[in-house]
Order: C-alpha cells, then sequence, then structure tokens
C-alpha cells in the first residue's frame, strides 16, 4: 500500500506565527516589550537601531514593525519609516514616543502612533488591532 503524504501533510501544516519587529534603543523597554509580545502568542525580532533593523529586513520580512523614535545610529524611527516606505510600502508600523505627537509620524495607511508609556497589554491590544491576533496552536 503506497500512501502520498504530501497531501496529507500540507492539510495538516500549521501556520507560522505572526513576526514582530521591535526596534528600541532603551534595552530593558526593548527586552519587556518583545517578551510581552512573545507571551501574547507572537514570534518577535529585536532590533536596538535603525540601522540594525535596515539589516534585518533583507532576510526577514515581518508582519509588523514596532519602533520607538529616538535610537542611537545614524537616524530616528521617523527617518527610517521614510526609507522602509521606498522598499516596504504596505508593511503596518507602530510608532511609539513620549516626545512626539501623531502628528509627527508622517501620514499613511499603514502607520499608526501610540505615546509613550505604552503599557504592555495597551501594546498587545495595538498590535491585534493592527495585524489580528496570533496563530494559535
Amino acid at each position: 500500500m503506497n500512501l502520498d503524504t504530501t497531501a496529507a501533510s500540507a492539510t495538516y501544516a500549521q501556520p507560522a506565527p505572526k513576526c514582530i519587529l521591535v526596534v528600541e534603543g532603551e534595552h530593558l523597554i526593548r527586552i519587556m516589550a518583545s517578551e510581552a509580545l512573545r507571551d501574547g502568542g507572537y514570534n518577535v525580532l529585536e532590533a536596538a537601531s535603525a540601522d540594525e533593523t535596515l539589516l534585518l529586513l533583507g532576510p526577514v520580512s515581518p508582519d509588523l514593525l514596532v519602533s520607538d523614535v529616538r535610537m542611537p545610529g545614524s537616524m530616528d524611527g521617523l527617518a527610517m519609516l521614510a526609507t522602509l516606505r521606498k522598499s516596504y510600502p504596505t508593511l503596518p508600523v507602530i510608532i511609539t514616543s513620549g516626545h512626539r505627537g501623531a502628528s509627527d509620524a508622517p501620514p499613511d495607511d499603514y502607520t499608526y502612533f501610540s505615546p509613550k508609556p505604552v503599557a504592555f497589554d495597551e501594546l498587545i491590544e495595538l498590535v491585534q488591532n493592527t495585524i489580528g491576533a496570533p496563530v494559535a496552536y
């Protein structure tokens, strides 16, 4: 008896968890936000600067980017967003800042602003409203 397992395995294949790239220059805030999102069921990558983010986005294609405005490196979060929009025009981005207002974020249909401090349960709710709930296993 010869069983074709290709079709059967395709039927039961689980989708990968949604991937979020967290960009935050403050190490402790980045780790805590990333852990909260992981606990919420998301796959999370971390970057400490816009420069690191641009290097990661070559091989990685996240479902969402969460970024602070102020960070170390050659550009801030808003300049990084302007650069990203050239290659990733529809990537959902949540910009956070304790120093700027929503009017400072470039307006488009895929950019959302959240003032800091952001409670982690509020961050998870904002992420869910932006890209949906994580994949349940």
